[in-house]
């Protein structure tokens, strides 16, 4: 059984249909990368292989379960288990950067208490090398401080599973290079990486399968 798994997905906007068909599945503990043009459909896979999108058609498994039709308890879980980092990073405008952060750790972790998740909130912050006020909101940030946010957030409780959709976008070159430490310290713990990514330094740095996507279909895998 595939640790991820998608059979037949398919997904369709008012535009059109953006994902035809695809099937794939992912092991766990590997790093998978869907590569592709501008506009072949790749986020949008990224965001129905996390969940985040109910496929037009097909199914999408995780340890075997549809995640469509999992139970409340069924998808806490995998939500606890995994984490996405969005390319626009979508934090949350009207709330600061600890309570952004603070958030996942209040879902699902109700029992921590303020004093904890201050400690926690500051070491990630710490770990990706964000060194600005948490009681700043995200418009007080520049692209690359909310990018780093997200990864933070993202990382807070310690998933086994993450999506990235192109996670050094707007990074500078120190901060891409932290990144990339850390998600390498993230695989090495068996940990399972699935991104989007037009970082040819990222790309080298997790070589495991390559999904090629074009016109929403898996044009080839390497």
């Amino acid at each position: 059984m595939s640790f991820l798994e998608a059979k037949n997905l398919s997904f369709s906007s008012r535009s059109g249909e953006i994902i035809h068909d695809v099937s794939l599945s992912i092991e766990k503990g590997s790093s998978t990368v869907f590569i592709g043009h501008s506009g072949s459909g790749k986020s949008t896979l990224l965001k129905l292989v996390a969940g985040l999108l109910v496929p037009s058609s097909g199914t999408m498994l995780f340890e075997g379960k549809d995640i469509e039709l999992m139970s409340d308890t069924e998808n806490e879980n995998f939500r606890k288990r995994s984490a996405f980092v969005f390319q626009d990073s979508a934090l949350w405008a009207n709330q600061t950067i600890f309570q952004n952060l603070s958030l996942p750790l209040e879902l699902h972790f109700p029992k921590m208490k303020y004093e904890e998740r201050l400690s926690t909130v500051q070491e990630i912050c710490s770990m990706v090398n964000f060194t600005k006020a948490l009681d700043l909101r995200p418009a007080n940030l520049s692209a690359g401080e909310q990018k780093l946010v997200a990864f933070a957030r993202a990382m807070i409780c310690k998933p086994e599973l993450l999506f990235l959709d192109e996670v050094t976008a707007s990074l500078d070159k120190k901060n891409v290079e932290r990144v990339i430490t850390l998600l390498h310290e993230f695989v090495e713990q068996g940990n399972t990486l699935v991104y989007v990514s037009h970082n040819s330094t990222m790309i080298a740095e997790f070589q495991g399968t390559m999904i090629y996507i074009e016109d929403g279909k898996v044009k080839d895998e390497i």
